[in-house]
């Protein structure tokens, strides 16, 4: 029997589970990315990233079919739950069928007789996790932040064990097959254990049908969100080989890992507040904009701490070999930091009922990505990573006048709150790039690490006081 937590929820407990989850998703990302690709090499890790691109993209769709649905509802009922747990776990199972079915083609592509069995051990999570799907969905909904941060803790750290060990083991490309299977199964077990909610099958007329109403719109943009880098990896596999798929695929590894991590604890902090105020436009427009205000104020400077240090870390801990890679993180930060800008307004969009913005935001940038790489067939990473960039802020006029019209407020009002925080991470990046390359012309990469972050230190704590001055002033 599920079980609400007693007296409530604790926003800041709330938060700091989410924030516990980003972190420690992050910190296994990072080490099993680091330790993984320097063993097994750019070849291995593209062949691994391939196979792996169809189970992620899997697994977006089955996870996310009915979770969210569940949560915009302003109401939740047991045989609605009920229904949407059992038609996602079928829905697992032919996800599972196709993932199975994806091998040939990736072996025919690649020419490696090894994907078709990779696929197959990629396709045996997939029905536990259509089934944790709506688990989440109604634990989001009860703010049980603790136990959907256990998922990532044991088992993202479960799959970051086991592909060390297979890349330490000289497994190769099966390193990261391993990783991403355990990665998958632990997790979801984790969800439905712990959540202990194992309704009847039961069919209630119109239940599902309601639920797609806003789950199906919104899956299918997320499909496309998470569909157009598998679409990019493979298309840029076949036009630039193995060796610049496995150099770009680290690059966004290293930025767009965390960047997804934060969007999914966001995601979940915000869609239940904003739905809550979904009826009342000036409380969500208030909401959007202390979102937007307080996640600025620590997510900018962590964007400028990656744009500072990553590039040289890269070619510190994994070498030169590794140094395009390395080069092509830049624009991925950059886009991932308009990307945190325009986050609230997004979840407010959805939680007004209007997934579509999204979806046809998500499916222009992928019809320019697919035209640019077969047009243009980017051979080095930093172009190819232009190019993604490119593709992905084209449509960003677009989405935020249509989100504009939907929460009834002005663009400007739906980005001015996160500016200030925004300017200050930007100045204090190009500060610590730029002052230690005047000192010294070629730096090693230790010593560029180590002056660029000090100086970008030395800037970004002033400027967030004197903000944080601004702000008390203001309010007094």
């Amino acid at each position: 029997m599920f079980v609400a937590p007693q007296g409530g929820w604790r926003p800041s407990a709330a938060v700091a589970w989410s924030a516990a989850e980003a972190a420690a998703a992050g910190l296994f990302s990072f080490a099993s990315a680091f330790f993984v690709a320097r063993l097994v090499g750019p070849a291995a890790l593209g062949i691994g990233a391939a196979v792996v691109s169809v189970h992620v993209l899997l697994w977006v769709g089955v996870n996310a079919l009915f979770a969210d649905a569940l949560v915009q509802r302003a109401t939740w009922e047991e045989a609605t739950g009920a229904s949407a747990f059992w038609a996602s776990a079928v829905i697992g199972g032919l996800a599972a069928l196709v993932q199975a079915g994806a091998g040939l083609p990736l072996a025919w592509l690649f020419a490696d007789r090894r994907i078709p069995l990779m696929a197959l051990v990629l396709a045996g999570p997939l029905p536990l996790v259509g089934a944790a799907g709506a688990v989440q969905g109604r634990l989001t909904r009860e703010r049980r932040y603790r136990l959907l941060a256990s998922r990532v803790l044991f088992g993202q750290g479960a799959g970051t064990a086991v592909g060390c060990a297979a890349a330490w083991g000289g497994a190769g490309a099966w390193a990261v097959v391993a990783q991403q299977a355990v990665t998958s199964a632990a997790g979801a077990a984790v969800l439905l254990v712990g959540a202990g909610w194992w309704p009847r099958p039961r069919r209630v007329r119109g239940a599902v049908r309601g639920l797609l109403r806003i789950g199906g719109p919104l899956t299918l943009s997320t499909l496309v969100l998470h569909g157009r880098y598998r679409v990019f990896l493979l298309l840029l596999g076949g036009e630039a080989g193995p060796r610049v798929l496995g150099e770009v695929h680290m690059a966004f590894r290293l930025v767009d890992s965390l960047r997804e991590l934060v969007s999914t604890a966001l995601w979940r902090l915000l869609l239940p507040v904003f739905s809550e105020c979904q009826a009342r436009p000036a409380a969500l427009r208030a909401a959007m904009e202390r979102a937007l205000a307080q996640s600025g104020r620590l997510l900018f400077p962590l964007c400028g701490a990656m744009l500072v240090g990553l590039g040289p870390a890269t070619r510190l801990l994994l070498g030169p070999g590794w140094g395009q890679a390395a080069a092509a993180t830049a624009p991925l930060v950059a886009l991932a930091a308009w990307q945190f800008l325009t986050f609230p307004a997004g979840a407010a969009t959805v939680a007004r009922g209007a997934p579509g913005v999204a979806l046809r935001a998500n499916l222009m940038s992928l019809g320019l990505l697919v035209a640019g790489v077969l047009g243009a067939g980017p051979a080095a990473p930093l172009a190819a990573v232009g190019l993604w960039c490119a593709a992905l802020l084209a449509p960003a006029p677009y989405a935020l006048r249509a989100s504009a019209r939907v929460v009834g407020a002005p663009v400007w009002h739906l980005l001015r709150a996160g500016m200030p925080a925004l300017l200050v991470a930007a100045a204090a990046s190009l500060l610590a790039i730029g002052v230690p390359a005047l000192a010294e012309d070629s730096p090693t990469p230790a010593w560029a690490l180590a002056t660029r972050l000090a100086v970008g230190l030395a800037v970004i704590g002033p400027g967030l006081w004197g903000l944080a001055r601004v702000r008390r002033t203001r309010r007094g």
